[in-house]
This record gives structure tokens, sequence and C-alpha cells, in this order.
């Protein structure tokens, strides 16, 4: 099965990843997001895609899930995040994961990306270009990204292969590498 992924270089890429608490998953997709489903809707983000985190290198608690957001603009992330009838379920949120990282925007091109459920893809964050990948996308971290803990990076979607698990395997900590795979969409 595939997946088509659409970037919308007029729309603001957002690239978040996190770990659900032991036993708090009916808290997250029972409580939390059944409350913000509406206001997803009136701040008109998209979702283009989630997928499970195989492994990773990133330090601390291991991502398992994550996702690329489309936002219509950086204001409307911050509003989402202001917004009253957030603020209300937040705690919600925050206590069904262990780890939440989020407010990374980087500059997506125009492209649709085919996408192949049962094969694995890399998200490497690095300062360098790697011309050994087979790069699907390279994106750099907007200036103005809420978070800047990638500032002068790239994220960079590959086909995972031989090369990103070597660079999965060494000892670099200032590329960040993401083995994942693509989720079944839900609608």
């Amino acid at each position: 099965m595939t997946l088509q992924l659409t970037f919308n270089s007029k729309l603001q890429l957002e690239f978040a990843f996190g770990k659900i608490a032991q036993g708090k998953e009916m808290q997250l997709y029972g409580e939390y997001f059944p409350a913000i489903t509406p206001l997803i809707m009136d701040y008109e983000n998209q979702q283009v895609a989630t997928f499970s985190v195989i492994s990773s290198n990133y330090p601390g608690v291991s991502p398992e899930m994550g996702a690329f957001t489309q936002w219509t603009s950086l204001e409307g992330y911050q509003g989402f995040y202001s917004d009253p009838r957030f603020i209300k379920v937040k705690d919600l949120r925050d206590d069904s994961l262990e780890l939440f990282s989020h407010g990374h925007f980087f500059q997506s091109l125009e492209q649709v990306i085919e996408i192949n459920l049962d094969t694995d893809y890399a998200v490497v964050i690095a300062k360098d270009d790697f011309i050994d990948f087979t790069t699907l996308q390279t994106m750099p971290l907007e200036s103005e990204s809420p978070v800047q803990s990638y500032a002068g990076k790239s994220l960079t979607l590959a086909l995972w292969d031989d090369n990103t698990e070597k660079l999965l395997q060494s000892e670099s900590t200032e590329t960040q590498v993401f083995k994942i795979r693509f989720n079944k969409p839900t609608q």
C-alpha cells in the first residue's frame, strides 16, 4: 500500500515526535484528541503523515511516534497553543506523554512524494548534505521556527539503507537520525 505525502511550500511544515506514557493511551486518544479536533479544524492545520519511530539516536527517552503537520502560518501555530480551548486540555496531553518535542518548522518544497507503507525511511537532522542517501526532500529549519534547537540544520527525508544505518550507529552528537515507518491514514 502506498501513501502520497503532499508538501506545500506556502504552508509551514512542523516536525514533531514523542512517546506516550505507559497506560496513558486512552487518555491521549480517547480524551485529548477528541477534545482538540474542533480546534484543529478552526486553525486549519493539516496532517501530512504520522509515523512510528523504529529506532533513533535521540538522547534520553526514545521516541516512538511522530508527525509532519502543515500550518497555514506560524501565527496560527502560536494561536492554537494560546487558545483557551487548548489550554483547558493541555494537562491531559502533557500527562499522557513521556516525551513530546514539537515546534520544529522546516521550509518544505512543493512536492508530492509516494511512500510505501511497508518500507522504512530516515529522517536525518544535520548540518551536512548526504550525497550517499536516496533523498526524497531536504528542508532547512525556518528562521522563525518557534523552537531553534535545530538552528543551522536541515531535515532530510530519505529511504532507509546501509548509509542511513551507518549514520544511526555512528557516534555523532550533531546529527539526529530517526528510522521511521509511515502509518496508514485513519481516514
